[in-house]
Parts: structure tokens; C-alpha cells; sequence
């Protein structure tokens, strides 16, 4: 196999100029349109897709019979049927380091604003109104706890920015976080109902998975500390939105605020979208022109890397790398 062989490239949507420029100037790029559906026929001169939100489940993979690589701009694979994929000889890849820094400013950006009411203040504003300011009383984080599910990159990055940056006290579970990581992170280790029930701000940042569904689930929402705030950077089944929305409404919890949700697109009518206490963004957290890019970048790196036969990086399933390597 050689770059040659890597004549059209699909993508979810369009690649940045920085990332289009990486693309070879022999290969044909084919991208998504609204009426992309079933039984996905413009897939059928495809070796290699950058995927993005979009599913890809066994139906697309077979619509492309020439696919070699699907890689993934972003940390999560959930979108992507891995299982199909390697029964299928196609490797899947992702791109974990890119949204690492956009991702923890908007973790820290989101939290803020919730300690301060802004969504509540800005409301406040544009319907001419001038408090009463006894109504948007916030809080100071400095000297606050926040607790972190999922010390990976992103959960480290949020740690070391809230801990040196706001001078916060952080508490953090992972099942993989030993007590001297913990020490060099500067942040105390415990377990996840430990973290729960400690902090004032629980953020979570951890995958998608059968064990992860509904780990902030109307039980551990009500040990969680009475007037805390919650956010959900990771992914949207982490959470119970009904189990949320009751805490929310009986203030069990201040506020909350979302960047993932189950399903995505969130529903036009669903209430978390407007609920007063629950600040939400369309899952952008990773959405900067810095972050965008170099997710990007990097997947067009493994595609490249994979036809030129080459080490390729991040790779999830990697027996069918080998297999193609043999």
C-alpha cells in the first residue's frame, strides 16, 4: 500500500485551510451533505474518512468497500462501531491530545460562569431589569472543592488550571490514578463516591461506556453536597438529565452546566435547554480555531501515516493494524 492508493477522502464537514492544505493534491475530497442518507452511495470510491460527530455504524462501512481507516477527530469513539470496523480490516484511530486545552478552558469557563450567575445576570439585563442584585448573589471559587471523574488529559489540565490558577482544592477519581500520580498532580485521590459527595464542583470527564452510563444517577446526585454545581464535559449518558433536572428544581444543586447530552442534537423542546441553573453549549467545548485544527491535523497525519505505510498513533484497534502490516 502506498499514498497513491488513497484517492478520495471523506469528512464530515469542511476541513479548516490549515488542514486542507495537508491534503495531497492527487486525492478527491467528498463531504457530507444534508441529504446523506442510506444506502450511502457516495461512499463507494472511499479509503479513508476524518469522522466527526456523525455515526458509523456497519450499513456505511459496507457502502464503502475500498475503506481502509476511519480517524477520529476527537477523543471519544463511541460514534464509530469498532466492532464492524474490525471484523471489517479497517483501522480506527483518534486523536486524543487535540481538544485537550479548548476542552479544559471551557470546563473552567463554564464553571465560573456558573459560580457567578452570569446566565442568570445576563437574563436579568435583557429583559431591562436591574437585579434585585440580593437575587444574583454568587460565589468565590478560591478555597472551593472541585472534584474531577476522569483524570485524563483533560481532567489534568482542568486540575492543574483550577488548583494553580484559582487556588481551588481538587479531589479526583479515575480508576487508573495511584496515590503518587496523585501527589504529583498535586490533587487527593479517592474514590468515586468519595469525590461526589466532596466537592462543590463535580466535573466529569471520562467516556462513554456501558460502566459509565448513568454514573451521576438520581442516587449519587443525592449525595453530592446540598447547593453544589455539576457539569458534564465528557459525554451525555453520564448523567441522568431526569435525575438532574428534579435535583435542579427541589435545589438540591445550584446549577449545572452541559456540553454533552443523550441524545445529540439535544431535542428543540427538552428542558434542559432552558432551565435557568443549567448553562449549555452544543458541544463545543473542543470547538476553537486552535483546538478544531489540530484535531484535524492530526488525523490527516494517521491517514497519511497509514498509506505510506508508516507508524500510525492512537490507533484503537490495533490487531487490524497489524493485519495490514503483515
Amino acid at each position: 500500500m502506498s499514498l497513491a492508493d488513497l484517492t478520495h477522502l471523506w469528512i464530515d464537514r469542511p476541513l479548516m485551510p490549515a488542514s486542507q492544505a495537508m491534503v495531497p493534491p492527487h486525492v478527491e475530497v467528498l463531504q457530507a451533505t444534508e441529504e446523506f442518507a442510506p444506502p450511502y452511495t457516495e461512499l463507494a470510491p472511499v479509503q479513508a474518512i476524518i469522522a466527526g460527530p456523525r455515526l458509523y455504524d456497519a450499513a456505511m462501512m459496507d457502502a464503502a468497500p475500498h475503506l481502509r481507516i476511519i480517524a477520529r477527530v476527537g477523543i471519544g469513539v463511541d460514534t464509530v462501531d469498532i466492532s464492524a470496523a474490525t471484523e471489517r480490516g479497517i483501522v480506527v484511530c483518534n486523536t486524543p491530545d487535540g481538544p485537550t486545552e479548548s476542552t479544559a478552558e471551557h470546563t473552567v469557563a463554564m464553571l465560573l460562569a456558573l459560580a457567578k450567575r452570569l446566565k442568570e445576570a445576563d437574563a436579568n439585563m435583557a429583559r431591562g431589569e436591574w437585579g434585585p442584585l440580593s437575587e444574583l448573589i454568587g460565589t468565590e471559587v478560591r478555597g472551593k472543592t472541585l472534584g474531577i471523574v476522569g483524570m485524563g488529559r483533560i481532567g489534568r489540565r482542568v486540575a492543574e488550571i483550577c488548583r494553580l490558577g484559582l487556588q481551588m482544592q481538587v479531589i479526583a477519581y479515575s480508576r487508573s490514578l495511584t496515590e503518587d500520580q496523585a501527589e504529583h498532580l498535586g490533587v487527593t485521590a479517592g474514590d468515586l463516591d468519595t469525590v461526589i459527595a466532596g466537592a462543590d464542583f463535580l466535573t466529569l470527564h471520562v467516556p462513554s461506556t456501558p460502566e459509565t452510563r448513568h454514573i451521576l444517577n438520581r442516587e449519587r446526585i443525592s449525595r453530592m453536597k446540598q447547593g453544589a454545581y455539576l457539569l458534564n464535559l465528557g459525554r451525555g449518558p453520564l448523567v441522568d438529565a431526569h435525575a438532574l433536572l428534579d435535583a435542579l428544581n427541589t435545589g438540591k444543586l445550584a446549577g449545572a452546566a452541559l456540553d454533552v447530552f443523550d441524545p445529540e442534537p439535544l431535542p428543540a423542546e427538552s428542558p434542559l435547554r432552558r432551565h435557568p441553573r443549567i448553562i449549555t453549549t452544543p458541544h463545543t467545548g473542543g470547538n476553537t480555531l486552535e483546538g478544531r485544527t489540530r484535531m484535524e491535523q492530526t488525523a490527516l497525519e494517521h491517514v497519511l501515516a497509514f498509506f505510506e505505510g508508516e507508524h500510525v498513533a492512537d490507533v484503537v484497534n490495533p490487531a487490524v493494524l497489524h493485519d495490514h502490516r503483515r
